[in-house]
């Protein structure tokens, strides 16, 4: 067994579904970022195109497989949560095609995931928040 072996299965047994999501989402939320800036307007490259296609691809099996994942029996989460879930992933899909077609926006559902990774971890948002303010605050404001 390797090494890698020996942490995958460490986290295995130490992450809670929250974190599970949490970085799922994260690692899909990236991809949607990364896809965002190949869209400089600097044409249809297909190779542009195909990234593009599989962030927003992996994003939507993201969000089908939360509300599969909510519509089965037994699921714990109140009944209001889980109709709202239902309601961004049909939303989702939606945006999804959407932007696929040049029409919708990209950053919509980057900001949706982002969002939901708040709620899974709210020490997380925290941070981004203090990151945000103090590059904010670094940053050099034009004279008035």
């Amino acid at each position: 067994m390797s090494q890698y072996d020996a942490y995958k299965r460490t986290i295995k047994q130490t992450a809670t579904p929250r974190d599970v999501e949490y970085r799922l989402l994260a690692q899909v939320t990236a991809a949607l970022i990364k896809a965002k800036d190949m869209t400089d307007g600097s044409g249809r490259d297909p190779r542009r195109m195909a990234q593009i296609m599989d962030a927003l691809n992996w994003n939507n099996q993201v969000w089908d497989a939360f509300v599969e994942d909510v519509g089965t029996e037994g699921n714990m989460l109140p009944r209001e949560l889980r109709a709202a879930i239902v309601s961004l992933g049909i939303w989702v899909t939606r945006e999804t095609g959407m932007v696929a077609a040049g029409e919708g926006d990209i950053e919509a559902l980057i900001a949706v995931n982002k969002a939901i990774m708040r709620g899974l971890n709210p020490g997380m948002a925290a941070r981004e928040d203090e990151a945000a303010a103090a590059e904010a605050a670094a940053t050099p404001q034009p004279p008035r």
